[in-house]
């Protein structure tokens, strides 16, 4: 099977077939394929910065992400490892 597009938990091919994925995997298995916030979230995010080295480059996103992250972890847990 060749999927040309996904959507939730459907992949569908050349043919329009629609197939359910069993398979999903960890960069879908939370929203579904293609959600229409984690898509936006994407596009403005490569809008000012695609990819920068981790140990060279702090993207104040993940500085943001941190900060929410400890916002709501238990007292004690206020480091992260981002890869």
């Amino acid at each position: 099977m060749q999927p040309e597009r996904a959507e939730g938990v459907y992949l569908y091919d050349g043919d329009g077939n629609r197939w359910l994925d069993f398979t999903s995997g960890i960069g879908v298995t939370n929203t579904g394929h293609c959600h229409p916030k984690v898509v936006a979230a994407i596009q403005e995010q490569a809008g000012k910065l695609i990819f920068g080295q981790m140990n060279v480059v702090i993207s104040p996103a993940i500085v943001e992400l941190a900060q929410k992250l400890t916002a709501v972890m238990p007292a004690g847990i206020d480091r992260f490892f981002f890869s």
